[in-house]
């Protein structure tokens, strides 16, 4: 990903992560529902640049880019990428990338932002809640 001054994605970089992301899985739904996607990552961008902190901008993004589901298909996929790319533009690597993630990215919605920032930290998230 191509950093800005404050080293967030830009609506640019996202839209070519998924693009990697639809062609790497051969996605049956392709596309973004919006014609003009970049318009809504542009404010979704926005609204996380006004957050302090990496793991509440990370949080942020990641939360964000599932639950307003901008594309057809591989948002979780998406934002958990786009994630990790701007974690490592800054020197950090996620505390947890085992087999839990794909559970939690389908959960995030129970989830406020500083409690995923907490977990992208440190690895701590509410058990309870991971339950159907």
């Amino acid at each position: 990903m191509a950093p800005t001054s404050d080293d967030l994605p830009t609506p640019g970089d996202v839209l070519a992560v998924h693009a990697e992301i639809e062609e790497q899985y051969d996605l049956k739904y392709t596309g973004a529902y919006s014609s003009v996607p970049q318009v809504r990552l542009r404010e979704l961008l926005a609204e996380a640049e006004e957050l302090d902190g990496v793991y509440r901008r990370a949080a942020f993004l990641l939360r964000k880019l599932i639950t307003e589901h901008v594309f057809r298909d591989g948002n979780k996929r998406t934002a958990w990428i786009v994630t990790l790319g701007y974690l490592e533009s800054n020197g950090i690597q996620p505390a947890e990338m085992g087999d839990r993630v794909p559970h939690i990215l389908r959960r995030i919605r129970r989830f406020e932002f500083d409690e995923v920032a907490r977990w992208l930290e440190s690895g701590d998230i509410d058990q309870d809640r991971l339950r159907p």
